[in-house]
């Protein structure tokens, strides 16, 4: 268990020592690689030693499987500035960490980098040693394969901008935006649905819904009563006539909803399914299509991949599949989500970023 007075202490130490603490950056952010563990679906970037630490959108600090003390240590992370194009350069700084991260981490994860709005926290820390925006470009890859091998995706630590080849800068072309809440003083994102639909109708549930963000939930969670008007809404919808080809087949858990997928059209943006909308605080809609919503558990299975949640509050937990090739940014300092549509819909994903060593 961390013990925060010696690791606020190792901090204190690190910002009065700031010549050695703070590395050359020169105001780039830093840009890694993401992937996607199979077996935990848990999202790694290689920010330790080249070895990859777990990233957390709740997590309030950089936490180590092992380190020289049991109360906290500082510790050299590394990254490669950005243009927003390419890495340009390898960045390597000094960083406050926490010792004992959980032990349920993929092969190889030496930790977990928490991306939470904390000043202890990953993005908090490259702010400040890297004169940069506290701000995170996150592109979240699938488990799925690409011509080139396993899909990759990208976060930009310091906010973009984050240029996809022939494509342009995605931080402008958002989809829209939503202001960023807290919630009962927890350490994560939360931002304010005023309502979901399914197909256009909402479902039966009153708003406001508080609704979070997670990178270490695989699937979005829904409390109870949202989770049962949300499976009658879609139910209704798949049922009807603008869906003749949907098919149910016997559960997979830990999902309710399984079809038979060799039946259901693929399209740019996933099976063509029932869409379900979240209505956001601020006029904006967050739109998941089949690309977002339907998990292939076999060969001939997909799943609608909610699950209900133990607990009451918040009403929902957007996981990291209903997260998955879209951009998303959240600016710290100003309080604000921001996203993109589904980029395969536009013929993208997160895989698109160069990765390539710029000249």
């Amino acid at each position: 268990m961390w013990n925060p007075k010696p690791f606020l202490l190792a901090i204190s130490l690190c910002i009065s020592a700031l010549s050695t603490c703070t590395a050359a950056g020169g105001g780039k952010p830093l840009v890694s690689a993401v992937t996607k563990d199979a077996s935990t679906s848990l999202y790694t970037a290689p920010l330790k030693d080249g070895r990859p630490l777990v990233l957390d959108l709740s997590g309030p600090v950089i936490s180590l499987t092992t380190c020289s003390s049991k109360n906290g240590t500082v510790t050299s992370l590394s990254a490669n500035a950005t243009n927003g194009a390419n890495p340009l350069f390898q960045v390597s700084f000094p960083a406050a960490a926490s010792c004992g991260a959980p032990t349920k981490l993929p092969a190889g994860a030496v930790g977990v980098a928490g991306l939470g709005p904390s000043g202890q926290s990953f993005l908090a820390q490259v702010a400040r040693t890297q004169k940069v925006a506290n701000k995170l470009a996150l592109c979240l890859p699938s488990d799925g394969k690409t011509t080139s091998g396993n899909s990759v995706g990208v976060a930009i630590f310091g906010g973009g901008p984050l240029i996809f080849p022939d494509r342009g800068d995605f931080t402008t072309m958002l989809a829209g935006t939503a202001p960023l809440r807290g919630f009962n003083g927890s350490p994560g994102y939360y931002v304010t649905a005023t309502g979901i639909a399914v197909e256009k109708t909402r479902i039966g549930v009153p708003g406001p819904l508080v609704v979070g963000l997670s990178s270490t939930a695989p699937y979005t969670t829904l409390r109870p009563d949202v989770y049962a008007a949300l499976v009658r809404a879609f139910d209704q919808a798949a049922t009807g006539p603008n869906f003749p080809w949907m098919s149910r087949v016997a559960a997979v858990s830990p999902f309710e909803r399984c079809y038979n997928s060799t039946k259901l059209p693929p399209t740019r943006l996933g099976y063509a399914v029932p869409e379900i909308d979240l209505a956001l605080e601020g006029g904006s809609t967050y739109f998941v299509s089949g690309g977002n919503s339907m998990v292939q558990v076999s060969a001939n299975t997909a799943c609608l991949g909610f699950v209900r949640a133990a607990g009451q509050a918040p009403a929902a937990v957007l996981g990291g599949f209903q997260m998955e090739n879209r951009l998303l940014v959240l600016d710290v300092e100003k309080k604000q989500l921001g996203f993109t549509t589904f980029l395969n819909g536009v013929g993208l994903s997160c895989s698109n970023f160069n990765f390539t060593l710029a000249a």
